[in-house]
């Protein structure tokens, strides 16, 4: 055989498996019902919102940060999410007060992790909004103790989502956009770091992106080569639409 044609199979072989050992993680919040009927944000580590084996859960127990903010409580301290464990699945949950607008906000360091030969730290951003006017969605919209927040604002018949960095817009970054009824859009960013979008079919949209740092560190004693943000956001659209 070939010898090149030999290492080219050996090398897509490699591309393969490395495929196979990175799924594609994030942090979700969702918001699902407890035994008692109440209202609780569920926190998940997973490729969708969605409940898993929780195989990476422990880089987030007891360390994230949730924050439950409403129109009465528009600020509130920081929460630590327990461990929930149901047949083989794993997450993380904290109760959510009888409001019927809210922003729950996450964040959780993740620590460093082996990209090829590329190791990375990463954090991790979620969002999940409920919200049904104009001013409500401008007292909840951003969630401004968040480094990476997405900020929804409605612009008559569409959507517009700034990417935030410490505060600053984002430019020319992708916002991954699923919705109902195969509903996918791939917008980037523009100067502004705004995208503005079409709404489809009315029920939920999930919205992800991410921000790089080329800056090299260490991390509890393990050197890093950059730092990498991801975010994602679930709400229910056009507003006011029920979840």
């Amino acid at each position: 055989m070939n010898r090149s044609l030999t290492n080219f199979g050996l090398v897509l072989v490699g591309l393969v498996l490395s495929c196979q050992e990175l799924p594609a993680h994030y942090l979700w919040v969702a918001v699902g019902k407890d035994t008692d009927d109440g209202n609780v944000a569920n926190i998940y580590f997973e490729e969708a919102p969605a409940p898993g084996d929780g195989h990476y859960l422990d880089h987030f127990l007891g360390t994230s940060d949730v924050w439950v903010r409403t129109l009465q409580d528009p600020s509130p301290e920081p929460m630590k999410a327990s461990e929930v464990k149901e047949d083989e699945n794993r997450w993380m949950r904290v109760p959510l007060p009888e409001a019927d607008e809210y922003s729950i906000d996450s964040y959780g360091k993740f620590g460093v992790y082996e990209y090829g030969e590329t190791k990375v730290l990463l954090h991790y951003y979620a969002r999940n909004l409920k919200v049904s006017s104009h001013d409500t969605i401008h007292e909840l919209g951003q969630a401004e103790q968040m480094d990476l927040d997405l900020v929804p604002h409605d612009v008559g018949q569409q959507l517009e989502l700034k990417l935030l960095w410490k505060g600053k817009p984002v430019p020319e970054r992708m916002i991954f956009v699923r919705g109902p009824k195969g509903y996918r859009k791939n917008i980037e960013t523009d100067a502004n770091g705004r995208i503005l979008l079409e709404i489809g079919d009315s029920g939920k949209y999930s919205f992800r992106s991410s921000l790089e740092e080329p800056t090299p560190g260490e991390e509890k004693g393990e050197a890093y080569a950059l730092i990498r943000h991801n975010i994602t956001l679930l709400m229910n659209l056009p507003f006011g639409n029920a979840p």
